[in-house]
């Protein structure tokens, strides 16, 4: 019988497959001066990047499939130059292969004086999310200019689940499919970075058993972190709104994080 950390790990080696591979295909060969001519795969050949990151083409093949290698962090490094990582990216792959030297672990309770500091920020929405994006607490002003969480299931109160699966809050998001990209990277980057796997697993089979969309996003393997952005909400009578939103970590409650997000056109003295 499978063991939960069999399971575990089992999904991590996937992840490094799916994650060097997919990079590896968007590399452009020319810019290490490989011809494209008569090639049977997008982006670089295992043999390309095992030559330029100066490993074995066989230790590079066990590294993609995920195999129980000795790994060294430089010869990662020089790996993730070859496939021009991002830092994030590089983090990511880095996390997945030798796990998390800090891992966040999901906090349960709330502290009384977090969910005051939410509600004094009206008018302007605000809410609190896990790592795994389930959200567990919100402000009125986020109940009636983002979205009204008290009205979905509970195991629906998510930000992932949000994006995907409710069609009325996709209709009401300007740049959809980018947001919902943005979204799922930062997801993923928070997954690697947790020691609480099951979490996050959940979240996942979920979606991929009730979103296409989301069965396809999950095979780009964008990886990104949260921090601040724009997003452009549709009101309920039509009117687009853009605000900056800005994640902030809670010090007392691991892994949860604060996100407040103020309209633009609203400045401070």
């Amino acid at each position: 019988m499978t063991t939960g950390h069999t399971r575990a790990e089992n999904m991590r080696n996937q992840d490094v497959k799916n994650f060097l591979t997919t990079h590896r295909a968007r590399v452009d060969p020319q810019r290490y001066g490989f011809s494209t001519l008569n090639r049977r795969v997008k982006g670089l050949r295992r043999e390309e990047v095992a030559q330029l990151a100066a490993v074995s083409v066989s230790w590079y093949t066990w590294l993609e499939q995920g195999r129980d290698i000795s790994i060294s962090l430089a010869a990662l490094q020089r790996i993730g130059r070859v496939l021009q990582l991002s830092v994030t990216e590089q983090e990511y792959l880095e996390a997945l292969i030798f796990g998390n030297a800090h891992p966040q672990p999901l906090s349960q309770a709330l502290p009384a004086e977090v969910m005051a500091m939410v509600d004094a920020l009206e008018p302007h929405p605000a809410f609190v999310r896990r790592a795994n994006m389930d959200i567990v607490y919100w402000n009125q002003a986020a109940r009636s200019l983002i979205v009204d969480w008290s009205l979905l299931p509970a195991e629906d109160r998510n930000t992932l689940k949000l994006m995907f699966l409710n069609d009325d809050y996709r209709q009401r998001i300007h740049g959809w499919e980018q947001a919902a990209r943005h979204t799922l990277s930062a997801f993923r980057a928070s997954y690697v970075a947790s020691n609480q796997a099951q979490a996050f697993e959940s979240v996942i089979t979920d979606l991929l058993a009730r979103s296409s969309a989301f069965r396809t996003m999950w095979n780009y393997q964008d990886v990104s972190k949260m921090g601040t952005g724009n997003k452009t909400i549709i009101d309920v009578e039509g009117r687009a709104q853009t605000y900056t939103y800005t994640s902030l970590l809670i010090e007392q409650t691991p892994g949860m994080h604060v996100i407040f997000y103020l309209p633009h056109g609203t400045g401070t003295r």
